[in-house]
């Protein structure tokens, strides 16, 4: 549930010494009532119109820890890459993966075509798409009020579980800008988490093209 005076919704529980929890991230506060009922408080009406995506993405990726197991995450590598080699007088032309770990997500499986065609409805979700997936398995702290006094800090500690999805998620990510740059060879510049940056020529872009779609990945040039 959302809701949009979450001042009013703090002095009314304190008011009438009742039980409930909150806890504060960058983009919202959740506050959670004494009989487990949560809603979501947020400045961003473009953000709150997509929180539920955050159900949907820990219902789907529950739903496949249980049916396949735990997932040993991708091989680590770095979210940006340069080759020093490169010869910077080269025109230089970068090519995108489009949504990348919402599309790594769904091709690997771990949410489904529903919560995947949900996310991308909308181009205000990306910030919410991000957050739904980097945000799993994390720490959280809440701060417990006891008849409307703050009482003390309940703390839930990481789930390695849906941790290590997520890491999968970006470090196959990382991956596939990795076979990008063996292919590309002395003509790749860097990548930058989902986008690859390369020596501008017809059959480079090929080349990168071919190997993006050959894994089911959408893209665009950043000229």
């Amino acid at each position: 549930m959302i809701i949009y005076n979450l001042d009013e919704y703090i002095s009314t529980y304190k008011d009438l010494k009742r039980d409930f929890k909150l806890r504060s991230s960058n983009n919202y506060v959740e506050f959670v009532t004494a009989n487990g009922n949560k809603m979501y408080y947020n400045k961003s009406n473009k953000f709150s119109k997509g929180l539920y995506l955050f159900s949907l993405v820990k219902k789907d990726v529950n739903k496949f820890l249980e049916e396949n197991g735990e997932v040993e995450p991708y091989e680590e590598l770095p979210v940006n890459y340069h080759n020093l080699d490169y010869d910077t007088k080269n025109k230089t032309i970068g090519i995108d993966i489009n949504n990348a770990y919402w599309s790594v997500a769904y091709l690997k499986g771990y949410i489904s075509e529903n919560t995947y065609q949900k996310g991308i409805s909308k181009k205000e979700f990306k910030a919410i798409r991000l957050s739904a997936l980097s945000t799993l398995g994390k720490g959280k702290v809440y701060k417990v009020y006891k008849e409307g006094k703050y009482s003390y800090d309940e703390v839930h500690k990481l789930d390695e579980r849906l941790q290590d999805l997520y890491d999968d998620i970006r470090y196959t990510t990382y991956g596939v800008m990795r076979e990008c740059a063996e292919l590309l060879d002395n003509d790749f510049c860097s990548w930058k988490t989902d986008c690859v940056f390369f020596k501008d020529t017809k059959s480079n872009r090929k080349k990168v093209i071919e190997l993006l779609e050959s894994f089911g990945l959408e893209w665009k040039i950043e000229e």
